[in-house]
């Protein structure tokens, strides 16, 4: 009789799961993260050309910050759908904060000090330009922290976003350590919590305010399409097409009766990314063509694209207001422009850096394979 190599049960459970099962993988949700962060580029696009030509005034139908919405439910979806079956597992809380960190923190730093450059080289053509150690230090630390204007913005600016996900996912670390039902009654109480205290805080509570910004409660909405999306049933064509529909529609109604003004962004963002999230989710399988399968490979350098877009918008902008192009053709070029930046970072950085990272920061340690 054969004896089973002395291996700790805790240690194989957790090879089988980071080194044979591969990652779950939705080609819906690739594709439509690439869509979230285009409409994110489109806006700061449009921006980076008004900022340079008086004559152009960018288009909004609806709030194109509504990627960020839809990236947030995103979030909220794929930790949940991912982590379910892991609460109360030994280390796990580690694991998954450490895991996340190295797939969010090293592309994001890099881009950070890439502002920091541009600030420095470029002077009063980047419009964050002051300089403030305590809160460069904030930026690379996902600490929200005003500028010198007195806006709570990281030195990359749209890295407030990132701020709002290291949150989400801290407290997310914390309730894995406990049974799922508690695990998620907690989470759903603190978010709760902080929405409330937020809403009633004065505004010298800035820090208050902005972690308690209803936009928090975006991640929990994901939470719940994630149990809908475990259940077997789906939604025909026809009812996903009623949902997008009817998500595209909210949004363009609450950005032009201005309601954003007076209601929080979880109704005015959250509903709209709900529903236009739960349309692609729900619905029926992206089909197995190649524009599908290139549009979900785009998902993939999302992250990537909504880092480096402003690099690539503002330099465009630049360069074609200059040599006097026409708008709708540095508008273009800038979008495709920030495509290609993005592809060619995640590629050629933030894959394979982020592969050797988490193989590295995997490795078992001594006490692992000893059994202690």
């Amino acid at each position: 009789m054969h004896q089973k190599p002395s291996l700790n049960r805790q240690f194989q459970f957790r090879l089988k799961r980071h080194i044979i099962m591969p990652p779950k993988y939705i080609a819906n949700i690739q594709i439509l993260r690439f869509f979230a962060a285009l409409l994110v580029t489109f806006a700061h696009m449009g921006v980076a050309i008004e900022d340079r030509d008086a004559g152009f005034r960018m288009i909004y139908p609806l709030d194109w910050g509504l990627g960020v919405d839809i990236f947030f439910v995103i979030s909220g979806f794929i930790m949940y759908y991912l982590m379910n079956n892991r609460f109360q597992e030994p280390g796990v809380s580690r694991d998954f904060l450490k895991r996340r960190v190295l797939r969010i923190a090293p592309l994001y730093w890099l881009c950070t000090t890439l502002m920091l450059a541009s600030i420095v080289a470029a002077g009063t053509l980047v419009n964050n330009n002051a300089i403030d150690l305590r809160h460069i230090a904030a930026s690379y630390l996902f600490l929200p922290w005003q500028r010198t204007d007195g806006q709570t913005f990281p030195v990359l600016s749209l890295g407030w976003t990132l701020n709002y996900e290291m949150l989400f996912y801290l407290l997310f670390a914390v309730v894995l350590s406990m049974s799922r039902k508690t695990g998620l009654m907690v989470l759903v109480g603190a978010f709760s919590a902080l929405m409330v205290a937020a809403a009633l805080a004065p505004p010298s509570m800035w820090l208050l305010r902005f972690w308690g910004n209803s936009i928090i409660g975006e991640f929990l909405l994901g939470i719940l399409l994630a149990m809908i999306f475990m259940r077997p049933a789906r939604l025909a064509f026809f009812t996903s097409l009623a949902l997008m529909v009817a998500g595209v529609t909210s949004a363009v109604c609450f950005y032009q009766t201005e309601s954003y003004i007076y209601l929080p962004r979880l109704l005015t963002g959250g509903i709209p990314a709900l529903l236009i999230t739960s349309a692609i989710i729900l619905g029926p399988n992206a089909p197995a063509s190649a524009p599908c399968k290139w549009l979900a490979r785009a998902g993939d350098a999302s992250y990537a694209l909504y880092l480096t877009h402003p690099f690539a918008t503002t330099l465009v902008a630049i360069v074609g207001i200059k040599l006097g192009l026409p708008t709708i053709l540095v508008f273009v070029t800038g979008i495709i422009c920030s495509i290609v930046v993005a592809a060619t970072v995640y590629v050629l950085f933030e894959k394979p850096f982020t592969k050797q990272a988490i193989g590295f920061f995997s490795k078992p340690t001594m006490k692992e394979t000893a059994g202690a």
